[in-house]
């Protein structure tokens, strides 16, 4: 028989085991539900996410969203944005891509980048043509649009590069262009692209680590 004072020091070592045992419980979970969950450039580069080591500041040129009011110097600022350089008569990666990561969004809406078409084609391209285009996919989606040379610009400094291919009949064109997805991080810059083709699956690994 143990007496009085052994039990009271078994009682208080099991206590304090417990109580250790339920310290480590708590850092483990703890760590696991605050873990960094941001991807490395080496694990980004795996989904063909180019992010760069710094991130490189853009000179707005003037431009305008679908409603018409103007893509200010805060426009990318305050949370992540996604930019697809692209058109509305495009007959495959455009529609695609813009249907990629419209079924690419996370169910925690708060990781989501905000996604924007930026027109290669403005001649054809109209702030209505934009929206009823890209309401087809999100209504949430932003259209982009401004003057050839002002898109140029802004598209030159991203690394997008674009131009008018004539068609078979006379006056007829169509526009070549970069099937990149241009990324800008929360303070406006430019973070890095990725590279085509597109898969939801990828993309949304993507968001959940930015």
């Amino acid at each position: 028989m143990h007496s009085e004072a052994q039990q009271a020091g078994i009682r208080k070592t099991l206590t304090f085991l417990l109580g250790a045992i339920a310290l480590m419980v708590g850092l483990i979970v703890s760590n696991y539900l605050h873990r960094d969950t941001t991807l490395s450039r080496e694990s980004a580069a795996k989904l063909g996410f180019i992010r760069f080591e710094q991130p490189r500041s853009v000179n707005l040129p003037i431009l305008s969203f679908q409603d018409g009011s103007p893509v200010s110097k805060t426009a990318f600022v305050g949370g992540w944005d996604f930019l697809y350089f692209g058109f509305t008569a495009c007959p495959d990666i455009c529609p695609t891509t813009l249907a990629v990561m419209n079924k690419a969004l996370l169910e925690d809406t708060k990781k989501n980048p905000r996604i924007h078409l930026v027109t290669v084609d403005p001649e054809r391209d109209t702030p209505e043509q934009l929206r009823n285009y890209l309401a087809g996919f999100n209504s949430d989606f932003l259209g982009i649009t401004g003057a050839h040379e002002d898109i140029a610009s802004f598209a030159t400094q991203v690394n997008v590069a674009f131009g008018k291919i004539p068609g078979s009949e006379k006056g007829s064109y169509t526009m070549d262009h970069t099937g990149s997805i241009v990324v800008m991080d929360p303070e406006g810059n430019y973070a890095g692209f990725i590279k085509a083709p597109h898969q939801p699956a990828q993309l949304r690994e993507i968001m959940g680590g930015l």
